[in-house]
């Protein structure tokens, strides 16, 4: 009898570029070719018979979902960070993503010591125990810090982001303690005395970003992103139009042409006692375009906004002021002030920028000591009248 030939696995074909083409008909009855072509016709007909040896073994499973399970077996935490990183790009404003990246860099990405480790733990073998030894390790390093809890809710949003793409079953980010938001640090009400003394001790260009903070309730960055065209100066008026921001990188100052918030963009009048002062920076303003920012270093870029709070440490100094204060206090002063004299809350986060006003409420809405002995002793009188 006559033995039979043994029947060849799959086929082997040349394209007309050259290269050849390798498939072969699966277990499951459908056809399979190789990942890509092959540059000679013997590396095609070894891959069909790593594929058979796959299949007499019964190892085998399609060729795309064994591609896949070795892309997620090497996928580690970092990778995964990095990416959705990059999925977010055409999502958030430049200034939002700078923040995302630098808090993730920060702790995870790009820190040292054993809170680093976590970046390089597989993908799919990050588990809650690896999370928990990556939050003790990041809270003995650097202490309680409002990055540290950052970093949590955007490793906790990315993992989600997986598990939505059926790259992970559950999310593993789940740690108590980091649950928890950290109370804000009251911030006490300064007074008008401390802060025009601190402006005085400022000279230009530093002074126009005083007084705009402290006074006007302006953010750092909504004042330094400020150009020429954004000043309406009549003879009895000043007015600020806020209609951009402008953040840090590692390459200086960035300016976008949109405010830091939806409620930001807006138009904030300046008060008299500081008309001359605002008329003599904008007169320094170097060259006549209405684009020209208002706040540069000599050599005609945005000021840092970590240069001015050095200026204005110094400052604080020289004026004898030893109480922390900083550019957002001037928040604080002005939300207070303007309630003491019967302006609605409404009308003020409409001046200040700020769509929730229960921040106004609950955080930065103060009485200043005079005002509340003042209230206290007209109850008492009242009292007495009984």
């Amino acid at each position: 009898m006559t033995p039979q030939k043994h029947r060849p696995f799959g086929t082997v074909s040349q394209l007309p570029s050259g290269k050849f083409r390798a498939c072969y008909t699966g277990p499951d009855g459908r056809k399979y070719s190789g990942p890509s072509t092959f540059f000679t016709s013997g590396d095609a007909h070894a891959w069909l018979r790593q594929e058979q040896k796959l299949i007499e073994w019964n190892e085998w499973e399609p060729p795309k979902l064994r591609y896949r399970s070795q892309d997620d077996a090497n996928r580690t935490v970092g990778d995964w960070l990095r990416q959705w990183l990059d999925l977010q790009e055409k999502r958030l404003k430049p200034s939002t993503m700078a923040n995302y990246r630098d808090t993730l860099d920060r702790r995870i990405l790009e820190v040292k010591g054993k809170a680093g480790r976590l970046r390089d733990v597989p993908l799919v073998k990050l588990t809650r125990r690896d999370v928990v030894d990556w939050w003790d390790a990041i809270t003995i390093q650097f202490g309680h810090q409002p990055y540290n809890r950052a970093a949590y809710v955007r490793l906790r949003t990315a993992m989600q982001a997986a598990v939505e793409r059926d790259m992970i079953p559950t999310n593993p980010v789940d740690v108590k303690d980091a649950k928890k938001k950290p109370k804000p640090a009251r911030k006490e009400l300064p007074e008008a005395a401390t802060m025009r003394a601190i402006v005085d001790q400022l000279s230009h260009p530093h002074k126009l970003i005083g007084i705009l903070t402290f006074f006007h309730g302006m953010r750092i960055g909504e004042v330094l992103g400020l150009r020429r065209k954004d000043f309406t100066i009549t003879e009895d008026a000043i007015m600020v139009h806020v209609r951009g921001n402008a953040y840090r990188t590692a390459n200086g100052m960035i300016y976008q042409d949109t405010p830091k918030t939806s409620a930001g963009n807006r138009t904030v009048p300046v008060f008299k006692a500081f008309h001359e002062d605002v008329r003599a920076h904008i007169d320094t303003i170097p060259g006549d375009s209405p684009d020209a920012f208002a706040c540069v270093t000599g050599t005609g870029k945005i000021i840092l906004d970590t240069s001015y709070r050095s200026v204005l440490d110094r400052a604080k100094k020289r004026a004898g002021v030893t109480a922390k204060i900083t550019p957002h206090y001037g928040r604080v002063w002005l939300i207070t002030t303007l309630v003491e004299q019967g302006m609605t809350i409404p009308a003020i986060g409409e001046i200040l920028g700020q769509v929730d006003l229960k921040t106004i409420t609950e955080i930065y809405m103060r009485t200043s000591e005079a005002r509340r002995q003042e209230a206290l002793e007209k109850v008492n009188e009242a009292l007495g009248d009984i």
